[in-house]
């Protein structure tokens, strides 16, 4: 009887789909959430980025003039009006950093002309810097952004971390400025060349 009984159980198909789907849903919710937590995080991700790169271009655009306008780069002040000055490039321009010196790093006008406040305007950050690099041969602005995950703490450990980070880079591109300089070193490179003999028959007197 007991045989016949545990023969007919085996042979019984009836609730398999209900076991199999109770076994597999887990896994396959498990592996949803995941994938939308996952989007998630590469949403927002993205948009921390994006702000990174709005913020370093602008700043960028409008760094030779401390009166122009973020959104369209239009001022009504030129440089001699609006406290820059005629020669802020060689005096508050951090402009010791081309020679590896700190002496005028992060002078009030770099300050200003940084604007940090773009970053800070952002909601929900941790940390927002705006840093300029004066080197010799490319001048680079760098925005560092960092912001707390909206998710909850069981999938930021899970991802190993809370926080998300974005950096971006880029340079600071003056083309009058670059003209006006290489007009000067024509300039005085013809000039010296002009004199050579006379310095020449100086040095050997």
């Amino acid at each position: 009887m007991m045989l016949r009984r545990v023969k007919e159980f085996k042979e019984d198909e009836s609730g398999s789909f209900t076991l199999e789907a109770s076994l597999l849903f887990p896994a396959i919710l498990i592996a949803t959430m995941m994938l939308i937590f996952f989007s998630m995080i590469i949403f927002y991700k993205s948009v921390l980025q994006f702000e990174a790169n709005r913020i370093a271009d602008q700043v960028a655009y409008v760094w030779n003039n401390s009166s122009k306008d973020v959104e369209t780069g239009e001022f009504v002040e030129y440089t001699t009006e609006n406290g820059d000055g005629l020669y802020w490039r060689l005096t508050d321009n951090n402009f010791l950093q081309q020679f590896g010196l700190s002496g005028s790093d992060d002078s009030g006008l770099a300050n200003k002309k940084k604007r940090e406040h773009l970053a800070k305007e952002i909601p929900g950050l941790t940390e927002a810097t705006v840093s300029y690099n004066n080197s010799l041969l490319n001048s680079t602005i760098t925005v560092s952004l960092e912001k707390p995950m909206p998710l909850p703490s069981s999938v930021t450990t899970m991802f190993g971390t809370n926080l998300m980070e974005a950096k971006a880079t880029r340079s600071v591109t003056e083309p009058v400025e670059v003209i006006r300089n290489t007009e000067v070193v024509v300039y005085f490179g013809g000039k010296i060349k002009e004199y050579y003999g006379y310095i020449e028959k100086f040095m050997k007197k």
